[in-house]
């Protein structure tokens, strides 16, 4: 069995798994909400119980909804897995669907009064069962793929030190989707053997590749040498035009290509994307408006413990409450950071520009509280206000520390290309601090590449609770 026709089974099974769980939802969530007498203290209904028959009738629309907006959040990707990313791409459907069903029954029965609590509770159903039929499908799918059967079986055309480095990440999956089945080209295997490479089969020429795709079932072609001229690659598309086989190029620009680069036109030129403003546009609007409304409505419900801590810190140590400092954000522009002050006021003299440690000895009693809690960074709220900063990017760096970082950490100035932010995906994964300045820095790099509205939020929560554990 070829991995597409298994893809499309599974793809096929969990639709039709959705499908029951979802129908079935409504039937538990109305037992729960009428029968089982669980809900009835904190839930009111009045007049009597209606008739199980005006729920079933939902199922259909709830139905088509739901499979319409877990089909729009690309949750039946084969590619999908049992992970948190799944879990929070399906959380997120998952509102979506409940909003887009109460609007739809509001159309369709307006003349009928049907229970929020059974909606809400189908919804808190569909959410776990639905998850756990992809961690189930996930387990099936890996079990049968250690087996042989839906294996993606790759053959490489041409052989250089990028094929070589595809060979190696296809050998280091965790997974078993992938079947490296051998070498096409005039490369043979002997020279394979010498690099250590002995477990590479060499398939044969060029010009039989028909004959070896057939013959070797291969369902997909990796181009991988830039030795392999424009004519022999148009020869290969116009051989396999025929035949269902995927053929993919690694470009000799794949040393500039990254997670973000796109293929786009320049009228009728094709034209590949390297690089690109993030956060412009509609949503990078929205992020301000974000930004300048959540930071107002921080500033003003915790102004008067912005107050009581000002003083207290006065009266803690000599110096001043707020603590100002020289940091780099977007495009290299330099602002001072607001902090409440969490070290002595002569902290940095003579000192410089260094990192605070966890159990530094300049800090205060009370410091050591600020920073533990992530108390010191309210007035950041102010930075943010003013635009200097946004409630989500990398951590601002200080300025005398730029040029050091530049010359040392690949990519550093990646970063630069977005404001930086009270919180980041670098933080909210363990790396605050005095940690690896080369790991967060790749955290920061893929927040920018992969960033949206839902990974900002995503962050937000996730800070909170961080906060909250302390």
């Amino acid at each position: 069995m070829s991995k597409k026709t298994f893809d499309h089974l599974l793809i096929l099974f969990t639709i039709l798994c959705d499908l029951c769980f979802i129908g079935t939802g409504i039937v538990i969530a109305y037992w729960v909400r009428f029968e089982a007498g669980w809900l009835d203290e904190i839930a009111v209904h009045r007049g009597g119980t209606p008739p199980f028959e005006d729920y079933l009738r939902l199922i259909p629309v709830t139905v088509v909804i739901w499979i319409m907006i877990l089909q729009g959040f690309k949750l039946y990707l084969p590619e999908n897995s049992a992970t948190f990313k799944t879990f929070w791409k399906l959380f997120k459907a998952s509102i979506f669907a409940l909003i887009a069903t109460l609007a739809t029954l509001f159309f369709i029965y307006h003349n009928e009064a049907y229970s929020r609590w059974v909606m809400l509770l189908a919804t808190g159903f569909n959410i776990v069962s639905l998850y756990l039929v992809r961690v189930v499908i996930l387990r099936f799918r890996q079990a049968i793929q250690s087996q042989g059967l839906g294996v993606n079986r790759i053959a490489l055309v041409g052989y250089d030190e990028r094929g070589k480095q595809l060979i190696d990440i296809i050998k280091t999956k965790s997974d078993t989707a992938y079947n490296l089945v051998g070498i096409v080209g005039d490369t043979e295997i002997v020279e394979l053997c010498q690099n250590g490479d002995t477990s590479i089969q060499h398939l044969g020429k060029i010009d039989e590749i028909l004959d070896i795709v057939q013959h070797h079932r291969i369902d997909t072609l990796f181009i991988a040498s830039p030795t392999v001229s424009n004519n022999i690659i148009l020869n290969i598309l116009h051989t396999c035009e025929g035949i269902p086989v995927q053929i993919n190029l690694l470009p000799e620009l794949s040393d500039f290509i990254k997670g973000g680069s796109s293929v786009t036109f320049f009228d009728s030129i094709p034209v590949l994307q390297l690089s690109e403003v993030p956060m412009q546009g509609v949503s990078g609007i929205i992020k301000r408006i974000i930004d300048i409304v959540f930071s107002m409505f921080a500033l003003i419900v915790l102004s008067p413990l912005m107050l009581f801590l000002a003083i207290t810190i006065r009266i803690d140590s000599p110096g001043k409450a707020i603590f100002r400092q020289e940091r780099v954000s977007k495009a290299g522009k330099r602002f001072n950071i607001y902090k409440f002050r969490s070290m002595h006021a002569d902290a940095e003299y003579n000192i410089g520009h260094v990192w605070a440690k966890t159990d530094d000895p300049r800090q205060t009693a009370l410091g050591r509280f600020l920073r533990r809690w992530s108390l010191d960074e309210l007035p950041q709220f102010f930075n943010v206000l003013k635009g200097d900063m946004s409630l989500v990017g990398p951590r601002p760096e200080m300025s005398g520390l730029i040029d050091t970082f530049q010359e040392s950490i690949p990519h550093y100035l990646a970063r630069h290309r977005v404001k930086s932010g009270m919180t980041g995906w670098a933080q909210v994964n363990g790396l605050r601090g005095n940690t690896s300045l080369e790991d967060r820095v790749n955290y920061d790099r893929f927040y920018i590449e992969n960033w949206s509205l839902a990974l900002d939020m995503k962050i937000i929560f996730r800070t909170l609770w961080a906060i909250k554990k302390g």
